[in-house]
């Protein structure tokens, strides 16, 4: 369990705290895509949280083809943000858990479950920590949240999306009652996947409206 993020989590738990507080009464929206449920923030363009449960759901479809879409009353990110720099449009409820149908996959590519996620931190450590999640729930039905966040001096892109400072994705363990937490800075990790485990600390709950 590292302990050098650990300061830079703090502070970011405040700054998240301050974003919540200042957007929530008029762009941060709540909606239930069904395989996850999502905290989105409009003024950002970005979801402050994604939930899901992950089970041992076999794989039936494959992405092959899918691209991400635009969510019709929700002013989200889209292709322009990403094009061009060292963002990935990150996928918060990973594909690779709701492969079972193409409805539950088509879901995840919508840009309510899109973040600004550096390249080299999507496919390596965040994309092998997904590839344990997937293992450890052959064994037993998780529970995944993951935080995104964000504070004053975030990076605000010339095509108006702001750009995550980091990500925490915590994980029950639903019958054995474990926990696990792993926080990860935005950009190019220099650790592995589980040095970036950490301490679970009790989140903020994101104020949202209903929509969708």
């Amino acid at each position: 369990m590292i302990k050098g993020n650990e300061p830079v989590l703090i502070l970011l738990l405040s700054a998240v705290l301050f974003v919540g507080h200042t957007y929530a009464d008029h762009h941060q929206l709540w909606t239930d895509k069904e395989v996850y449920q999502v905290w989105y923030d409009e003024n950002l363009e970005q979801p402050i949280k994604v939930s899901y449960w992950v089970k041992d759901r076999p794989k039936n479809v494959d992405r092959k083809g899918m691209n991400f879409y635009k969510e019709k009353d929700f002013h989200t990110s889209d292709d322009k943000d990403y094009y061009k720099n060292v963002w990935d449009k990150g996928h918060m409820a990973p594909a690779a858990h709701f492969s079972d149908s193409e409805e539950n996959l088509k879901a995840t590519f919508s840009y309510l479950n899109s973040a600004l996620q550096h390249e080299k931190l999507n496919r390596g450590a965040w994309r092998f920590l997904e590839a344990a999640v997937r293992k450890w729930s052959k064994e037993e039905l998780l529970f995944v949240e993951n935080y995104i966040f964000f504070s004053e001096s975030s990076l605000v892109l010339d095509s108006g999306a702001t750009v995550p400072d980091g990500f925490q994705k915590n994980i029950e363990f639903t019958e054995s009652g474990r926990t696990k937490c792993f926080f990860f800075t935005n950009e190019a990790p220099d650790m592995k996947w589980h040095e970036h485990e950490v301490e679970c600390m009790k989140m903020p709950k994101p104020i949202a409206n209903i929509r969708g």
